[in-house]
């Protein structure tokens, strides 16, 4: 019989216990799409040199939907903000889309 070593990572933990589980990777695919958005918007909006406040009248936003959008936290259309962030900014957004889940980690 095969032992798996202990760890106290907490997504190896979790992949162990639920990987390869649909429903598993799906949340866990959807979840990482909201981290890397957000990552995205922080990054444009630092790089761009301004506030929230001023990202969020550029965009026809509040500063609130902006904060939450750039911490993960936002369960409106994100991609729909970010989109609205990227025009504001003279940006393109480039979206693709390939075959699977991603699996966690």
């Amino acid at each position: 019989m095969k032992r798996t070593s202990k760890t106290k990572d907490a997504v190896e933990i979790l992949d162990r216990r639920y990987g390869g589980d649909d429903e598993w990777d799906r949340i866990v695919a959807e979840e990482e799409l909201k981290v890397r958005v957000s990552q995205i918007a922080l990054d444009l909006r630092e790089r761009s040199g301004l506030t929230q406040n001023e990202l969020a009248q550029k965009v026809g936003a509040t500063q609130s939907m902006i904060s939450k959008l750039e911490n993960a936290d936002y369960d409106g259309s994100s991609l729909e903000l970010l989109w609205r962030i990227c025009l504001g900014l003279n940006r393109r957004l480039d979206i693709s889309c390939s075959e699977g889940l991603p699996k966690s980690a």
